[in-house]
């Protein structure tokens, strides 16, 4: 079966976070074809291979898991749509695929290729995979960027949850104090003020997610609350960050406010004169490209397995990141075959270069 047929065929698998035992299934009977050692589904429904021995040891990881939201597969010449198609299932092929290549063109050391569950939830999948294997030396991720691009780092997350409660009043009389739906939209025109135009890499960006409150059409709320998607560079602290945002709220809010941490990622920056990078810049020029290092408001699995493991990562793979997440999620497959190509001789690359 070739790379596109098996694309499209991944793509009718719809699997998003948390139903991921068919795509398991499937990617682990791609593995046994193409001839991976061992390949095993885990009790995260990972789908893992351990090949060969010796150094360097590279661990490879795309995610098998797609955000919720079906999209018509489709082929129409080069492009193929699909939920997943972006993000990122072409990716998790891409080092499928390039990793047989380069063990078939002569990659002597050890790979792990894996593919991972809950990366747009949870992380659940790389949280297991992280503790129950070691010792390796590189990491590479799977995520749309483009195949002349090496994603060498990415903001970290904060995921705020802020409560609000207020006395209640009939709504006719909604004059005689600020209820906790007017104190908390203060609050976020004051972040947004702060943070919600920054484009740049190195500084912080906040967006809203989600916004609940009131229970009555005649009757002010005594309760609302928020969650804010907050994206911060390496230079800036968590400490530093929340101590920022609790300033606000304290301004704002006075005491009728709480908040929580729902969830955090930490920020990633690859170590630009690894081997790792040196090889890949390497790949991505043989293949008739000019390599470009890019930087990223997002997050993913290397962010956590960087910060855990503590060892030199980039994120690697065809398709327009712009596209992730969108109803418009479409690849161009000669994008994808370029990819396998790089990962290929990006690995052989290094094999050379730790010799």
């Amino acid at each position: 079966m070739n790379p596109k047929d098996m694309l499209i065929e991944m793509l009718n698998i719809y699997s998003p976070s948390g139903k991921e035992g068919e795509i398991a299934k499937l990617l682990k009977e791609y593995m046994v074809d193409l001839d991976f050692e061992e390949p095993v589904i885990d009790d995260q429904l990972n789908v893992i291979s351990v090949n060969g021995k010796g150094s360097p040891a590279v661990f490879l990881c795309g995610h098998e898991d797609t955000v919720p939201g079906i999209l018509e597969v489709k082929s129409d010449g080069n492009m193929v749509y699909g939920r997943g198609a972006v993000d990122a299932k072409s990716s998790l092929l891409a080092l499928i695929l390039g990793a047989r290549k380069a063990m078939d063109n002569g990659f002597k050391g050890k790979l792990l290729v894996s593919a991972a569950s809950g990366e747009e939830s949870d992380s659940k999948g790389i949280n297991n995979i992280m503790e129950n294997y070691h010792g390796y030396d590189y990491a590479i991720f799977g995520e749309p960027g483009g195949s002349m691009n090496i994603t060498a780092g990415y903001k970290g997350r904060l995921l705020m949850k802020v409560d609000v409660k207020t006395a209640t009043h009939h709504a006719s009389s909604s004059w005689m104090e600020s209820n906790a739906i007017d104190l908390l939209m203060g609050l976020w025109v004051k972040i947004r003020e702060q943070y919600g135009n920054n484009k740049d890499f190195n500084s912080v960006s906040a967006g809203i997610t989600r916004f609940n409150g009131g229970e009555y059409d005649n009757m002010t709320p005594e309760h609302a609350s928020m969650y804010i998607d907050i994206r911060y560079p390496k230079s800036v602290s968590e400490d530093e960050l929340t101590g920022e945002l609790k300033s606000y709220m304290e301004e704002l809010l006075v005491k009728n406010y709480s908040y929580t941490i729902e969830s955090r990622t930490y920020p990633y920056i690859s170590d630009m004169k690894s081997s790792l990078v040196k090889s890949f810049k390497s790949g991505i020029s043989r293949n008739g490209m000019a390599p470009r290092l890019i930087f990223k408001s997002g997050s993913g699995d290397m962010n956590n397995l960087g910060h855990v493991w503590k060892i030199p990562a980039i994120t690697y793979g065809p398709g327009d990141t712009q596209l992730s997440h969108t109803q418009n999620e479409v690849i161009d497959i000669r994008d994808l075959y370029k990819s396998i190509d790089v990962i290929s001789d990006s690995l052989v690359s290094m094999q050379l270069d730790q010799a």
